[in-house]
């Protein structure tokens, strides 16, 4: 096969998957580099990444848009170092146009991919790690980012974009002063939160920290279908016969016993359990389901990851509330702090709600999918009571029989 659809390595998963292209644009705008993590370029994220901090500082960018939205246009010139200034503007347009061109050509790639359906790897294993493909809670998650960013990506194991965010965030978080401000944010001495807060370096957090949870988010329901992908390709490959009859599967001499799956390794662990009592893999037969046209829940789990997200609108909303209530809480009594968590509150909301809103209109449906694997067993009658206890505890969401004497 020409492509592949992942990459495992003992530190991350590289996927291919479809992205909304101007998602990635927005997650480019509002911080240069973004657009290119988000995609798993890491290289080139990181270059953009590291010269914006520098470009910015040196221009003092954050500043002059403080000052330009609380309306102080002569403080906003008065700081804007205009040679660094017009050096930040292109390298800053390149961030956006590249962002929204790649993720155009890259869902392409993935279309490719998934139509040549080419074999993919479950687990890798290296000298400091292993890698493998399994389902996480996407809401776990999105909430281990929010506590402490980073963590959220170490869960869904991607070591390389956890490490460097956690460090990243960190270093701007501490040059912002910004335990300090919390500290006399939450004391009352507002004041005192307003004096000690570098507002230059405060004002990177909205951007990083609604992408940090948006991408942990994001990155888990990708990497659900992937497993979903994977195993269904396995069970396809070694428990599909081609050319099998339903007379093939009704024998005088054994009896048949169908059970339903959600797709996890408990479906695999039943299966090779099976195995080792002495049933052979021709008397093995899966069915993974088409899931396509079935309708879908607005909220992703471990167990159903169809991708689609209720974080894209909430994350862009949630920045965007976020910058604007830590700029004027600037000059509000609560201070920055306070506004700042509103705004990312308030954002995050709207977004859902508007996201909820739109869904009813479109009739989008909620039904629940529950059966995703359909295994059936030819087994001996005297098989089948240590058949059915090694479904139920690997759990098999429903067992019957066909031909029981």
């Amino acid at each position: 096969m020409r492509r592949s659809r992942a990459y495992l390595s003992p530190f991350s998963t590289n996927q291919l998957h479809l992205r909304n292209p101007w998602v990635v644009t927005f997650f480019a705008f509002s911080y240069p580099g973004f657009g290119n993590l988000i995609l798993h370029r890491y290289a080139k994220a990181l270059i953009l990444i590291l010269w914006e901090i520098f470009i910015n500082n040196q221009a003092k960018v954050n500043l002059a848009i403080m000052y330009t939205m609380q309306g102080h246009f002569e403080m906003a010139k008065g700081i804007i170092n205009e040679r660094w200034f017009i050096l930040y503007v292109g390298i800053y347009m390149y961030a956006i146009w590249d962002a929204y061109r790649t993720t155009v050509e890259i869902n392409k790639q993935y279309l490719l991919a998934d139509r040549e359906d080419a074999p993919l790897v479950p687990i890798t294993m290296g000298p400091w790690d292993m890698n493998y493909l399994d389902k996480r809670v996407p809401w776990v998650a999105l909430a281990w980012s929010v506590l402490v960013p980073g963590l959220g990506h170490l869960y869904v194991h991607k070591v390389i974009s956890g490490l460097f965010i956690f460090g990243y965030t960190i270093a701007i978080i501490y040059f912002s002063h910004l335990p300090h401000a919390i500290h006399f944010t939450f004391v009352g001495d507002f004041a005192q939160a307003k004096q000690i807060v570098d507002m230059q370096w405060f004002l990177y957090l909205p951007s990083i920290y609604t992408f940090i949870f948006y991408d942990a988010y994001v990155s888990a329901v990708e990497q659900n279908k992937l497993f979903e992908k994977e195993q269904s390709q396995f069970l396809r490959l070694n428990y599909r016969k081609k050319g099998l009859r339903l007379s093939q599967l009704l024998r005088e001499d054994k009896m048949l016993v169908v059970a339903t799956f959600e797709q996890s390794l408990f479906l695999e662990l039943a299966i090779t359990a099976i195995e080792q009592l002495g049933i052979s893999k021709r008397d093995l037969h899966a069915f993974p389901m088409n899931k396509w046209n079935e309708p879908r829940k607005p909220f992703d789990s471990i167990h159903r990851a169809d991708g689609f997200s209720m974080l894209d609108s909430a994350a862009i909303l949630g920045t965007c509330f976020m910058l604007l209530g830590a700029i004027y809480g600037f000059e509000l009594k609560w201070g920055p702090i306070l506004w700042g968590i509103i705004g990312a509150i308030a954002g995050v909301a709207l977004g859902i709600v508007l996201k909820l809103v739109m869904m009813k209109k479109t009739n989008y449906g909620t039904k629940k999918i529950s059966s995703e694997v359909v295994l059936m067993i030819q087994c001996e009658a005297n098989q089948w009571e240590a058949i059915k206890k090694i479904l139920w505890e690997n759990t098999a969401l429903g067992i019957s029989t066909v031909g029981e004497k």
